[in-house]
Protein backbone atom coordinates (compact mmCIF):
# COMPACT_ATOMS: atom_id res chain seq x y z
CA UNK A 1 0.00 0.00 0.00
CA UNK A 2 1.46 3.46 -0.85
CA UNK A 3 1.33 6.59 1.21
CA UNK A 4 -0.54 8.50 -1.50
CA UNK A 5 -3.41 11.22 -0.14
CA UNK A 6 -5.54 8.22 1.32
CA UNK A 7 -8.50 9.42 3.35
CA UNK A 8 -8.65 7.77 6.99
CA UNK A 9 -11.52 8.75 9.22
CA UNK A 10 -10.91 7.34 13.17
CA UNK A 11 -13.63 6.85 15.26
CA UNK A 12 -12.40 7.02 18.89
CA UNK A 13 -9.34 9.22 17.92
CA UNK A 14 -8.13 10.30 21.39
CA UNK A 15 -7.11 7.59 22.81
CA UNK A 16 -3.06 6.84 23.10
CA UNK A 17 -2.88 4.07 20.35
CA UNK A 18 -5.25 5.49 17.77
CA UNK A 19 -4.42 9.18 18.52
CA UNK A 20 -0.88 7.91 17.65
CA UNK A 21 -1.35 6.05 14.66
CA UNK A 22 -3.32 9.12 13.16
CA UNK A 23 -0.52 11.18 14.08
CA UNK A 24 2.21 8.95 12.44
CA UNK A 25 -0.32 8.95 9.41
CA UNK A 26 -1.09 12.73 8.87
CA UNK A 27 2.63 13.11 8.94
CA UNK A 28 3.16 10.32 5.92
CA UNK A 29 0.66 12.19 3.78
CA UNK A 30 -2.75 10.72 4.76
CA UNK A 31 -5.68 13.13 4.56
CA UNK A 32 -6.39 11.93 8.53
CA UNK A 33 -10.09 12.76 10.39
CA UNK A 34 -11.50 11.99 13.45
CA UNK A 35 -14.21 11.99 16.30
CA UNK A 36 -14.21 11.63 19.45
CA UNK A 37 -16.44 11.75 22.96
CA UNK A 38 -14.46 14.75 24.69
CA UNK A 39 -10.98 15.20 23.81
CA UNK A 40 -8.20 16.16 26.45
CA UNK A 41 -4.75 17.16 26.31
CA UNK A 42 -2.24 16.40 25.78
CA UNK A 43 -3.69 14.22 22.61
CA UNK A 44 -5.46 17.27 21.35
CA UNK A 45 -2.66 19.53 20.48
CA UNK A 46 -0.96 16.70 19.07
CA UNK A 47 -3.79 16.01 17.02
CA UNK A 48 -3.93 19.73 15.85
CA UNK A 49 -0.34 20.04 15.39
CA UNK A 50 -0.33 18.09 12.34
CA UNK A 51 -3.72 19.40 11.23
CA UNK A 52 -5.93 16.70 11.58
CA UNK A 53 -10.06 17.88 11.29
CA UNK A 54 -11.31 16.87 14.80
CA UNK A 55 -15.13 16.46 15.78
CA UNK A 56 -16.32 16.33 18.63
CA UNK A 57 -19.10 13.51 19.66
CA UNK A 58 -20.46 10.46 17.67
CA UNK A 59 -22.71 11.58 15.13
CA UNK A 60 -24.58 9.78 12.24
CA UNK A 61 -23.92 13.50 10.95
CA UNK A 62 -20.15 12.93 10.58
CA UNK A 63 -21.13 10.66 7.59
CA UNK A 64 -23.05 13.52 5.67
CA UNK A 65 -20.15 15.41 5.91
CA UNK A 66 -17.07 13.57 5.53
CA UNK A 67 -15.98 10.90 2.58
CA UNK A 68 -13.29 8.84 3.73
CA UNK A 69 -12.15 5.86 2.06
CA UNK A 70 -11.48 4.24 5.51
CA UNK A 71 -12.81 4.03 9.08
CA UNK A 72 -10.90 2.94 11.84
CA UNK A 73 -13.09 2.09 14.43
CA UNK A 74 -11.55 1.89 17.97
CA UNK A 75 -11.87 -0.59 20.75
CA UNK A 76 -13.63 1.59 23.30
CA UNK A 77 -16.32 1.89 20.42
CA UNK A 78 -19.27 -0.25 21.53
CA UNK A 79 -21.81 -2.26 18.78
CA UNK A 80 -24.52 0.75 19.72
CA UNK A 81 -22.56 3.59 18.82
CA UNK A 82 -24.59 5.74 16.60
CA UNK A 83 -21.80 6.89 14.40
CA UNK A 84 -20.06 3.53 14.18
CA UNK A 85 -23.48 2.02 12.84
CA UNK A 86 -23.89 5.13 10.39
CA UNK A 87 -20.30 4.06 8.84
CA UNK A 88 -21.28 0.30 8.62
CA UNK A 89 -24.80 1.34 7.15
CA UNK A 90 -23.53 3.61 4.23
CA UNK A 91 -21.11 0.97 2.91
CA UNK A 92 -17.64 2.33 3.76
CA UNK A 93 -14.89 -0.13 4.44
CA UNK A 94 -14.27 -0.06 7.93
CA UNK A 95 -11.32 -2.10 10.01
CA UNK A 96 -10.43 -2.28 14.03
CA UNK A 97 -7.19 -0.29 15.09
CA UNK A 98 -4.62 -3.18 14.64
CA UNK A 99 -5.81 -4.26 11.46
CA UNK A 100 -5.06 -0.92 11.04
CA UNK A 101 -1.77 -0.85 11.80
CA UNK A 102 -0.73 -3.84 9.58
CA UNK A 103 -2.35 -2.22 6.74
CA UNK A 104 -0.88 1.06 7.33
CA UNK A 105 2.48 0.67 9.59
CA UNK A 106 3.11 -3.10 9.20
CA UNK A 107 2.83 -4.04 5.19
CA UNK A 108 5.53 -5.58 3.95
CA UNK A 109 7.86 -5.05 6.94
CA UNK A 110 9.73 -7.64 9.36
CA UNK A 111 7.50 -7.34 12.28
CA UNK A 112 8.66 -7.51 15.94
CA UNK A 113 6.03 -7.16 18.63
CA UNK A 114 6.93 -7.00 22.53
CA UNK A 115 4.18 -9.04 24.30
CA UNK A 116 3.54 -9.61 28.10
CA UNK A 117 1.03 -8.77 30.36
CA UNK A 118 3.83 -5.91 31.66
CA UNK A 119 6.69 -4.08 30.24
CA UNK A 120 5.57 -4.52 26.85
CA UNK A 121 5.79 -0.02 26.33
CA UNK A 122 9.25 0.14 27.93
CA UNK A 123 10.00 -2.63 25.74
CA UNK A 124 8.64 -1.59 22.68
CA UNK A 125 9.88 2.15 23.25
CA UNK A 126 13.67 0.52 24.02
CA UNK A 127 13.38 -1.62 20.98
CA UNK A 128 12.30 1.05 18.45
CA UNK A 129 14.75 3.85 20.02
CA UNK A 130 17.72 0.89 19.62
CA UNK A 131 16.70 0.09 15.75
CA UNK A 132 16.31 4.18 15.47
CA UNK A 133 20.21 4.70 16.93
CA UNK A 134 21.68 1.92 14.65
CA UNK A 135 19.94 3.49 12.16
CA UNK A 136 17.70 1.25 10.72
CA UNK A 137 14.84 3.39 10.06
CA UNK A 138 12.16 1.38 12.09
CA UNK A 139 8.32 2.06 12.07
CA UNK A 140 6.58 1.74 15.44
CA UNK A 141 3.72 2.08 17.52
CA UNK A 142 3.82 2.38 21.06
CA UNK A 143 1.00 2.64 23.84
CA UNK A 144 3.07 5.14 25.77
CA UNK A 145 5.17 8.39 25.31
CA UNK A 146 8.65 8.22 24.92
CA UNK A 147 11.00 10.27 26.07
CA UNK A 148 13.72 10.20 23.63
CA UNK A 149 11.37 9.39 20.11
CA UNK A 150 9.26 12.22 18.71
CA UNK A 151 6.11 10.80 19.10
CA UNK A 152 4.47 7.24 20.02
CA UNK A 153 3.96 6.11 16.36
CA UNK A 154 6.18 6.29 13.53
CA UNK A 155 5.87 5.42 9.59
CA UNK A 156 9.27 5.16 7.88
CA UNK A 157 11.30 3.69 5.13
CA UNK A 158 13.10 0.84 6.92
CA UNK A 159 12.46 -2.59 6.65
CA UNK A 160 11.38 -3.17 10.15
CA UNK A 161 8.55 -2.68 12.50
CA UNK A 162 8.34 -2.52 15.76
CA UNK A 163 5.16 -2.80 18.29
CA UNK A 164 3.53 -3.08 20.90
CA UNK A 165 1.91 -6.38 21.46
CA UNK A 166 -1.40 -5.95 23.58
CA UNK A 167 -4.02 -8.82 24.27
CA UNK A 168 -6.72 -7.13 24.84
CA UNK A 169 -9.76 -7.18 22.26
CA UNK A 170 -9.44 -5.18 19.46
CA UNK A 171 -12.99 -3.80 18.37
CA UNK A 172 -16.68 -4.97 18.93
CA UNK A 173 -16.65 -6.91 15.69
CA UNK A 174 -13.01 -8.32 16.46
CA UNK A 175 -13.09 -9.90 19.80
CA UNK A 176 -9.67 -11.45 19.12
CA UNK A 177 -6.46 -9.86 20.88
CA UNK A 178 -4.94 -6.90 19.11
CA UNK A 179 -1.51 -8.70 18.83
CA UNK A 180 -2.54 -11.18 16.60
CA UNK A 181 -3.01 -8.74 13.90
CA UNK A 182 0.65 -7.91 13.53
CA UNK A 183 2.49 -10.90 11.53
CA UNK A 184 5.25 -11.05 13.99
CA UNK A 185 8.57 -12.56 12.41
CA UNK A 186 10.54 -11.85 16.26
CA UNK A 187 8.53 -11.77 19.38
CA UNK A 188 9.27 -10.53 23.06
CA UNK A 189 7.24 -12.19 25.47
CA UNK A 190 8.32 -10.72 29.27
CA UNK A 191 5.79 -12.10 31.21
CA UNK A 192 2.56 -13.23 31.36
CA UNK A 193 -0.08 -13.19 34.38
CA UNK A 194 -4.21 -12.74 34.85
CA UNK A 195 -5.40 -8.89 33.89
CA UNK A 196 -7.75 -7.84 32.01
CA UNK A 197 -10.56 -9.33 34.23
CA UNK A 198 -13.12 -7.42 31.59
CA UNK A 199 -12.44 -9.72 28.81
CA UNK A 200 -10.78 -12.73 30.21
CA UNK A 201 -12.20 -15.69 32.57
CA UNK A 202 -8.83 -16.47 34.03
CA UNK A 203 -5.29 -17.03 33.42
CA UNK A 204 -6.11 -19.92 31.44
CA UNK A 205 -7.72 -17.57 29.19
CA UNK A 206 -5.13 -14.96 28.85
CA UNK A 207 -2.52 -18.47 27.99
CA UNK A 208 -4.44 -19.34 25.00
CA UNK A 209 -4.16 -15.93 23.63
CA UNK A 210 -0.80 -16.03 24.33
CA UNK A 211 -0.07 -19.70 22.93
CA UNK A 212 -1.57 -18.18 19.39
CA UNK A 213 0.38 -15.18 19.50
CA UNK A 214 3.70 -17.70 19.69
CA UNK A 215 1.81 -20.06 16.93
CA UNK A 216 1.99 -17.18 14.45
CA UNK A 217 5.80 -16.70 14.32
CA UNK A 218 7.05 -18.47 11.24
CA UNK A 219 10.03 -21.41 11.72
CA UNK A 220 12.34 -18.48 10.66
CA UNK A 221 11.50 -16.45 13.45
CA UNK A 222 12.85 -16.09 17.23
CA UNK A 223 10.84 -15.97 20.46
CA UNK A 224 12.57 -14.49 22.56
CA UNK A 225 11.20 -15.63 26.79
CA UNK A 226 11.18 -14.46 30.06
CA UNK A 227 13.50 -17.58 31.84
CA UNK A 228 11.90 -16.94 35.17
CA UNK A 229 8.46 -16.91 34.18
CA UNK A 230 6.88 -20.13 34.07
CA UNK A 231 3.50 -19.08 32.06
CA UNK A 232 5.51 -17.68 29.13
CA UNK A 233 7.81 -20.58 29.37
CA UNK A 234 4.84 -23.04 28.80
CA UNK A 235 3.39 -20.79 26.30
CA UNK A 236 6.77 -20.41 24.07
CA UNK A 237 6.56 -24.39 23.63
CA UNK A 238 3.56 -23.93 21.27
CA UNK A 239 5.96 -22.15 19.01
CA UNK A 240 7.53 -24.01 16.00
CA UNK A 241 10.30 -21.36 15.42
CA UNK A 242 13.59 -21.58 18.16
CA UNK A 243 13.05 -20.02 21.28
CA UNK A 244 16.04 -17.71 23.40
CA UNK A 245 15.34 -17.32 26.92
CA UNK A 246 16.95 -14.31 29.05
CA UNK A 247 17.00 -14.08 32.82
CA UNK A 248 19.25 -13.87 35.74
CA UNK A 249 19.76 -17.56 36.15
CA UNK A 250 22.14 -19.80 35.08
CA UNK A 251 19.62 -21.52 32.64
CA UNK A 252 18.81 -18.31 30.78
CA UNK A 253 20.34 -18.30 27.28
CA UNK A 254 21.07 -14.35 27.67
CA UNK A 255 21.60 -13.31 31.25
CA UNK A 256 22.68 -10.10 33.70
CA UNK A 257 25.08 -11.12 36.31
CA UNK A 258 27.45 -8.74 38.70
CA UNK A 259 24.76 -6.37 38.78
CA UNK A 260 25.41 -3.10 40.38
CA UNK A 261 22.95 0.16 41.94
CA UNK A 262 23.98 3.47 43.06
CA UNK A 263 22.10 6.90 42.93
CA UNK A 264 23.10 7.22 39.36
CA UNK A 265 21.45 3.85 38.28
CA UNK A 266 22.94 0.33 37.38
CA UNK A 267 26.10 -1.44 35.88
CA UNK A 268 25.64 -4.65 35.02
CA UNK A 269 27.14 -7.59 32.64
CA UNK A 270 25.77 -9.50 30.02
CA UNK A 271 26.48 -13.15 29.06
CA UNK A 272 25.02 -15.45 25.98
CA UNK A 273 25.30 -19.02 26.52
CA UNK A 274 28.08 -18.17 29.38
CA UNK A 275 30.42 -15.92 27.57
CA UNK A 276 30.81 -12.75 28.51
CA UNK A 277 29.86 -9.48 26.39
CA UNK A 278 31.07 -7.08 28.60
CA UNK A 279 29.32 -3.89 30.99
CA UNK A 280 26.34 -1.93 30.14
CA UNK A 281 24.78 1.14 32.66
CA UNK A 282 21.56 2.89 32.55
CA UNK A 283 20.03 5.32 34.43
CA UNK A 284 16.59 3.59 34.70
CA UNK A 285 15.17 2.25 37.80
CA UNK A 286 14.37 -1.65 38.69
CA UNK A 287 15.63 -5.39 37.36
CA UNK A 288 13.00 -5.48 35.83
CA UNK A 289 14.06 -2.68 33.03
CA UNK A 290 17.29 -4.29 32.64
CA UNK A 291 15.31 -7.34 31.99
CA UNK A 292 12.84 -5.46 28.72
CA UNK A 293 16.41 -4.00 28.06
CA UNK A 294 18.12 -7.43 27.75
CA UNK A 295 15.08 -9.21 26.06
CA UNK A 296 15.73 -5.86 23.10
CA UNK A 297 19.57 -6.96 23.04
CA UNK A 298 18.52 -10.50 22.02
CA UNK A 299 15.98 -9.25 19.34
CA UNK A 300 18.56 -7.00 17.72
CA UNK A 301 21.68 -9.63 17.84
CA UNK A 302 19.44 -11.69 16.17
CA UNK A 303 19.39 -9.28 13.77
CA UNK A 304 22.58 -9.02 13.09
CA UNK A 305 23.54 -6.11 14.71
CA UNK A 306 26.77 -6.23 17.12
CA UNK A 307 27.33 -5.85 21.36
CA UNK A 308 29.65 -2.90 20.97
CA UNK A 309 27.27 -1.00 18.41
CA UNK A 310 24.43 -1.52 21.42
CA UNK A 311 26.77 -0.90 24.18
CA UNK A 312 26.81 3.25 24.17
CA UNK A 313 22.79 2.91 23.32
CA UNK A 314 21.78 1.57 26.40
CA UNK A 315 23.24 3.97 28.62
CA UNK A 316 21.72 6.73 26.27
CA UNK A 317 17.82 5.34 26.82
CA UNK A 318 15.64 7.82 29.14
CA UNK A 319 12.58 5.33 29.14
CA UNK A 320 9.14 5.86 28.74
CA UNK A 321 6.90 9.27 30.49
CA UNK A 322 5.16 8.17 33.25
CA UNK A 323 7.14 4.34 33.87
CA UNK A 324 8.55 5.72 37.18
CA UNK A 325 9.32 9.36 35.65
CA UNK A 326 11.02 11.67 38.04
CA UNK A 327 8.67 14.75 38.25
CA UNK A 328 10.69 16.95 41.01
CA UNK A 329 14.06 16.03 43.10
CA UNK A 330 13.81 18.51 45.88
CA UNK A 331 13.20 18.89 48.87
CA UNK A 332 10.93 15.96 48.08
CA UNK A 333 11.35 13.37 44.85
CA UNK A 334 7.52 13.31 42.84
CA UNK A 335 7.76 9.52 40.49
CA UNK A 336 4.88 9.60 38.41
CA UNK A 337 4.10 5.49 37.36
CA UNK A 338 1.37 3.97 35.18
CA UNK A 339 1.88 1.27 37.91
CA UNK A 340 -1.43 -0.56 38.43
CA UNK A 341 -1.35 -4.50 38.67
CA UNK A 342 -0.17 -5.74 42.19
CA UNK A 343 2.81 -7.22 40.45
CA UNK A 344 3.63 -4.41 38.60
CA UNK A 345 2.99 -1.86 42.33
CA UNK A 346 5.09 -4.57 43.82
CA UNK A 347 7.87 -3.94 41.41
CA UNK A 348 7.67 0.12 40.82
CA UNK A 349 8.03 0.14 45.11
CA UNK A 350 10.88 -2.45 44.88
CA UNK A 351 12.68 -0.47 42.26
CA UNK A 352 12.50 2.88 43.80
CA UNK A 353 13.91 1.13 47.33
CA UNK A 354 16.66 -0.19 45.38
CA UNK A 355 17.63 3.49 44.48
CA UNK A 356 16.20 5.59 47.58
CA UNK A 357 17.20 2.44 50.32
CA UNK A 358 17.26 5.16 53.26
CA UNK A 359 14.36 7.19 52.18
CA UNK A 360 10.77 7.16 53.35
CA UNK A 361 8.43 6.61 50.48
CA UNK A 362 4.89 7.11 50.09
CA UNK A 363 3.14 4.90 47.86
CA UNK A 364 -0.35 6.87 46.45
CA UNK A 365 -2.67 4.33 44.52
CA UNK A 366 -5.43 4.70 42.38
CA UNK A 367 -7.35 1.22 41.56
CA UNK A 368 -8.23 2.36 37.97
CA UNK A 369 -7.93 -0.37 35.51
CA UNK A 370 -11.17 -2.81 34.44
CA UNK A 371 -9.04 -5.22 36.67
CA UNK A 372 -7.14 -3.20 39.61
CA UNK A 373 -11.14 -1.99 40.45
CA UNK A 374 -12.39 -5.29 40.77
CA UNK A 375 -11.33 -7.92 43.52
CA UNK A 376 -9.69 -10.43 41.38
CA UNK A 377 -6.23 -9.57 43.03
CA UNK A 378 -7.84 -8.25 46.50
CA UNK A 379 -4.84 -10.58 48.64
CA UNK A 380 -2.02 -9.86 46.17
CA UNK A 381 -2.22 -6.36 46.49
CA UNK A 382 -1.33 -6.82 50.83
CA UNK A 383 2.29 -7.75 49.74
CA UNK A 384 2.44 -5.63 46.72
CA UNK A 385 3.02 -2.17 49.25
CA UNK A 386 6.20 -3.69 51.25
CA UNK A 387 8.93 -1.12 50.27
CA UNK A 388 6.70 1.70 51.11
CA UNK A 389 6.23 3.46 54.46
CA UNK A 390 3.52 5.34 54.06
CA UNK A 391 0.52 4.19 51.57
CA UNK A 392 -2.51 6.30 50.57
CA UNK A 393 -5.14 4.50 49.23
CA UNK A 394 -7.91 6.05 46.72
CA UNK A 395 -10.98 4.40 46.30
CA UNK A 396 -11.91 2.77 43.31
CA UNK A 397 -12.17 5.06 40.22
CA UNK A 398 -16.04 4.76 39.64
CA UNK A 399 -16.42 2.67 42.32
CA UNK A 400 -20.09 2.63 41.86
CA UNK A 401 -20.35 1.17 38.23
CA UNK A 402 -19.35 -2.02 39.70
CA UNK A 403 -21.41 -4.38 42.25
CA UNK A 404 -19.87 -4.45 46.17
CA UNK A 405 -19.17 -8.14 46.01
CA UNK A 406 -17.43 -7.78 42.53
CA UNK A 407 -15.18 -4.32 43.77
CA UNK A 408 -12.31 -4.24 45.21
CA UNK A 409 -12.52 -3.06 48.65
CA UNK A 410 -9.73 -0.76 50.06
CA UNK A 411 -10.82 -0.50 53.50
CA UNK A 412 -10.30 -4.15 53.79
CA UNK A 413 -7.15 -3.21 52.05
CA UNK A 414 -6.37 -0.61 54.68
CA UNK A 415 -6.82 -3.02 57.35
CA UNK A 416 -5.25 -6.37 56.23
CA UNK A 417 -1.73 -3.79 55.40
CA UNK A 418 -2.46 -2.13 58.68
CA UNK A 419 -2.31 -5.40 60.52
CA UNK A 420 1.23 -5.71 58.09
CA UNK A 421 2.42 -2.72 60.06
CA UNK A 422 2.16 -0.62 57.28
CA UNK A 423 1.01 2.92 58.15
CA UNK A 424 -2.21 2.44 55.22
CA UNK A 425 -4.62 4.78 54.65
CA UNK A 426 -8.15 5.25 52.37
CA UNK A 427 -9.34 8.45 50.81
CA UNK A 428 -12.51 9.59 48.98
CA UNK A 429 -10.67 12.16 47.08
CA UNK A 430 -7.62 13.75 46.27
CA UNK A 431 -7.94 16.93 48.37
CA UNK A 432 -7.86 14.99 51.25
CA UNK A 433 -4.66 13.21 50.20
CA UNK A 434 -2.99 15.89 49.43
CA UNK A 435 -3.76 17.78 52.74
CA UNK A 436 -2.08 15.05 54.55
CA UNK A 437 1.44 15.49 52.23
CA UNK A 438 0.98 18.98 52.95
CA UNK A 439 0.86 18.11 57.14
CA UNK A 440 3.28 14.97 56.77
CA UNK A 441 5.33 14.84 54.10
CA UNK A 442 9.44 15.88 54.73
CA UNK A 443 12.25 16.54 53.25
CA UNK A 444 13.85 13.99 51.21
CA UNK A 445 10.66 11.87 51.25
CA UNK A 446 9.93 9.80 48.12
CA UNK A 447 6.01 10.13 46.71
CA UNK A 448 5.44 8.00 44.41
CA UNK A 449 1.89 8.03 42.30
CA UNK A 450 0.53 5.25 40.49
CA UNK A 451 -2.74 4.90 38.27
CA UNK A 452 -3.09 4.07 34.92
CA UNK A 453 -4.83 7.05 34.46
CA UNK A 454 -4.98 10.88 35.22
CA UNK A 455 -5.89 10.00 38.96
CA UNK A 456 -7.74 13.30 38.90
CA UNK A 457 -4.11 15.30 38.17
CA UNK A 458 -2.60 15.05 41.52
CA UNK A 459 0.56 14.86 40.42
CA UNK A 460 0.18 18.23 38.94
CA UNK A 461 -1.90 19.52 42.17
CA UNK A 462 1.34 17.97 44.45
CA UNK A 463 3.96 19.89 42.08
CA UNK A 464 1.39 23.41 42.26
CA UNK A 465 0.57 23.01 46.41
CA UNK A 466 3.31 21.30 48.19
CA UNK A 467 6.67 23.22 48.58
Amino acid sequence: MTNEKKSVHFVGIGGVGMGSLAIAMARAGYAVTGSDGKLYEPMKSQLEKVSIRLLEGYSEAHCQELNPEQVVIGNVIRKENPEAQAWIRRGTPFCSFPEAVRRFLIQDKLSIVCAGTHGKTTTTTWVSFLLSELRQSPSYLIGGVPVDLPTGSHIDQGDLFVGEGDEYDSAFFDKGPKFLHYNPTACIVSNIEFDHADIYRDLAHVKQSFEKLAGLLPGDGVLVVNYHDPNAMEVAQKALCPIQTFGTAEGAMWRLVNIRESAEGFHFEVQYKGKKLGEFQTALFGVHNLMNILSGICVASNLGFSIEAMRPIVSRFRGVKRRQEILKQEPYVLIDDFAHHPTEVKATLAAVRGRFPNRKIWALFEPRSATARRNVHQEEYVQSFDNADFILLSVPFKASDLASEERLSTSDLVRNLCTRGKNAREFSNTDAILQVLQNELQPGHIVVVMSNGEFDKIQSKILKTIA
